[in-house]
Parts: structure tokens; sequence; C-alpha cells
């Protein structure tokens, strides 16, 4: 659960959540974001699972929640939730990223309806604009979502194999990126982040790699490897930077078979360990849930390791939390966040015998 490596620690501190189409809890969180005063919002997918309804009313437990982070296990609060499944305005289909802007504003992309809607920082609609631009020959695959230090947005097209450059409103500013494996290509790209320096990453999901691009889309470095083996990356979903400079890879793992991972590297692109999920202790939430339920407590003491509930399963979000130096992962069909502490200047505590 603590982990140094090249002078740095990551040190497992508690998870946040626990399965729940509304409410207090996630169903299939994809994305989070920090907004003002800590609050943390996450994007749940839901599901679509209701037959002999229309299409755009199927959905179950698509929303945004808010929740109120604190600095350890037990002192998260649930402030409430906003949006629903649907084509309305306010509204998402298949919500996949969101982001803050400087004025605390949220922001979520819709890979199906390539749209970005705008809500205000207590989740009331604001605005709604179309990712797909004139001229594009396919639906884009609006994806996922990051701001620089100006407040422009980056988008990542999964559908064109494009990232994209908008105002605040919607003005296009610019896009590179084409299909392929060289560099500088793109295949499915999905996840993003930009630095502190304006560098972008972008996780190259199909390609299995991340790479590193200027502000105006010009290849810089690319590192990963397809495969199972630590430091290689099967799916990568999402990244983050931190003030350090290294980077956080999330890796979706193929189908869900192989055990999901985030792989952390230095600023070089050098491998420095992974993260495998270490949430031994259930979350506030869930231990809310089986201590109201016999049966549950039971079941749990039956079962020869409850281990695999620990690890990561298919995690697809990621966020660096820079002001508690605190790494945030969206433990996706766990329907949690996982939050580990990064230390630079741990001391192992000295045994006296």
């Amino acid at each position: 659960m603590t982990e140094t490596v090249a002078g740095r620690t990551y040190d497992y501190s508690h998870c946040v959540g626990r399965n729940s189409q509304t409410g207090m809890g996630f169903s299939t969180p994809v994305s989070v974001a920090i907004g003002q005063d800590q609050v943390l919002y996450v994007v749940n997918r839901g599901s679509e699972s209701i037959s002999n309804v229309a299409w755009n009313r199927t959905g179950v437990g698509a929303r945004v929640s808010q929740v109120k982070l604190g600095a350890q296990a037990g002192e998260e609060e649930f402030l409430g939730e906003f949006s629903r499944y649907g084509d309305a305005d306010g509204q998402f289909i298949w919500g996949a990223g969101i982001a803050v802007d400087r004025q605390g504003n949220v922001y979520v992309t819709d890979e199906w309806l390539n749209r970005v809607t705008v809500f205000d920082k207590d989740g009331s609609f604001l605005r709604n604009w179309g990712t797909v631009q004139e001229g594009d020959s396919e639906p884009n695959g609006a994806s996922r979502i990051a701001f620089d230090s100006e407040d422009n947005l980056y988008i990542t097209d999964s559908r064109s194999h494009k990232v994209r450059k908008f105002t605040t409103d919607g003005k296009f500013l610019g896009s590179w990126g084409s299909y392929g494996s060289a560099q500088g290509e793109l295949d499915s790209p999905w996840g993003i982040t930009i630095d502190a320096k304006g560098f972008v990453y972008v996780a190259d999901f199909q390609n299995h790699r991340v790479q590193k691009f200027t502000a105006e889309g010009e290849f810089v470095a690319q590192f990963g490897s397809h495969g199972q083996r630590r430091g290689q990356l099967n799916y990568p979903t999402d990244v983050a930077v931190d003030p350090e400079d290294d980077v956080y890879v999330c890796d979706w793992s193929e189908n869900g078979w192989e055990q999901g991972r985030v792989h952390i590297f230095d600023k070089d692109g050098k491998f420095l360990t992974s993260l495998t999920g270490d949430a031994q202790q259930l979350s506030k939430w869930a231990q809310i849930t089986v201590d109201a339920n016999a049966d549950y407590i039971k079941r749990r003491r039956e079962v020869h390791s409850t281990e695999p509930e620990w690890r990561f399963a298919q995690p697809t979000g990621l966020k660096y939390d820079t002001e508690n130096s605190r790494l945030l992962v969206a433990d996706t069909q766990r329907s949690r966040i996982q939050v580990y502490n990064k230390q630079s200047r741990y001391m192992v505590p000295q045994l006296n015998l």
C-alpha cells in the first residue's frame, strides 16, 4: 500500500463511492474533475438497460455527481447530482469527459451527441455546443477534455482521430492529428491533459501509447509499448501530469480480462512503477450498505480472499489533485474513486528494539 521508487513515495489513502444509480454513490464513473473548494465532479456513464422505452430514455444512472473531498477516509460528503441520460439541453447519452474552467463552470463531453454541455458550479445548465466542424466527413466522438492556462479547451475526438481546440463558448481554434500509428498520428485517442508548461499529453488508445505535443500540435515525444508487463500499455484511457512532470497513465486492459493498472513515468518517459488498486477497506458509503444487510456480512465472511475487490477493474479516468498532492483514479467497474498520496519526503519509521 506504500511504495517508494526514485525518491517518490506513493501511499494509498482511501476510496470513495459505492455502486448506486442515484444519490450517494457512482454508476460506471468514467471521468473526474476538481472544482472550487475541493468539490469533485464525477461523470457517471450509467447503463442502457430498459427495454421497450424510447432510445433516449433508456439510460439508468447517467449523471454528474458532486462530492466534497476530505483529507482522509470518512471525510467525504455527498453534495448532490445533476444532468441525466437524454438528448435534451443539459443531458447526455455517452458522457465521456469533464473539466472545470477558471470561473468554476463545468464542461461535459458527449461521445454520442458530439457536443459539449456547460453547467455552472452548482449544476444549472448554461449552454451546449457541437464539436463537428464543417468539412468533417464522419461523427467525431467527442471524448476527453482539458483546459490550458488561458482557458482554451482541448478535446480528443476518438472517431476522427484528432485533437480539437476551442474557446469556452465553442469557437473552433484549430485541430491536429490523423489516423495512423506513426509519430504524431492517432488511433482512437481518448484521455488528454495539459501540463504547467502547456504541453499536451494524449492517451492514444488503440496505439497503446502516450504522445506528447506542443500546444500547436507539434509532436514532441511518445512512450509506452503494447503488452501486459510492468510499464507496458494495454488500451490506455487517460493521462495526468503532476507538478514534478511525472506522468500517470490509466491502463484499461483489453476487454477487462486483465487487471487494470495505473503506470507512472518520469518526464523523460522512463517507467517508475505501477499501481494496481489497494482498496482493502470499504468506503464509508459502501460500509453503510454492508452494515444494513446481514446477508452481505455473512457472504463476505465466507469468501476465501477479498483481494480481487481491492484491485482496479477497468479504470478509466485520472485526475491529479495538485493542491493536496494526490492522485484520484476512477475505478470504473468498481463504482468508486481510489485515492493515492504522493509524498516526496517520506520517512520510514525507525524500529527501536
